[in-house]
């Protein structure tokens, strides 16, 4: 276990691409280091991982939502210190595997029973697929909602969807990528119990 504040070993670990000491760009402003630090290392089993130019330009989509969504002075502070993205910005890592799975597949979002049978690499029995489909759409159901009210504010669900992606234009992408990590986890869990 590192102790507080060390560094050592952090870009191996799943976390955002904004680490101390990254790049400066314009206005002194960090600027991601590399993408690895927000590509699903897991995902990329599935559809095979994103060639540089691919993460570098999901990176860039993430920190552009990041920004527009917290702002530049928050997002300086999560640039600066990493630590600070899953306590202000989790969705991050939705948005960067649900860009991630439509590199690969395109722009449509597959059935969940589907979508659960290409994570888990093999076909999954009747029954269970289709318990496990209707687990991950409930869970999608009834918290989706609060992703979208972390992002696009309180009361996102109840604008007019057209309104919610002109002012998010990425917004697809996290929906599908919040999907996925839903389906991913209740598939970890499955297999450790």
């Amino acid at each position: 276990m590192r102790a507080y504040g060390d560094r050592t070993g952090v870009e191996k670990e799943r976390g955002p691409a904004w680490a101390a000491g990254a790049g400066r760009g314009p206005g002194g402003v960090a600027e991601p280091r590399q993408a690895s630090g927000l590509l699903d290392g897991a995902l990329a089993a599935v559809p095979g991982p994103a060639g540089p130019v691919t993460a570098e330009a999901i990176t860039g989509i993430c920190d552009d939502a990041v920004s527009s969504i917290l702002g530049p002075e928050l997002a300086a502070a999560v640039r600066a210190d990493r630590r600070l993205l899953p306590l202000v910005a989790p969705w991050a890592w939705d948005l960067a595997r649900g860009l991630q799975f439509q590199n690969r597949y395109g722009p449509g979002e597959p059935a969940t029973s589907e979508l659960l049978a290409m994570l888990a690499g093999r076909p999954l029995p009747g029954e269970q697929a289709e318990q496990f489909a209707g687990t991950v759409d409930l869970a999608v159901a009834l918290t989706l909602g609060r992703v979208l009210a972390q992002v696009l504010g309180p009361g996102a669900c109840a604008r007019d969807p057209a309104a919610d992606q002109a002012a998010a234009p990425w917004l697809a992408g996290l929906k599908l990528g919040y999907r996925i990590g839903l389906a991913a986890e209740l598939l970890r869990l499955s297999s450790s119990g």
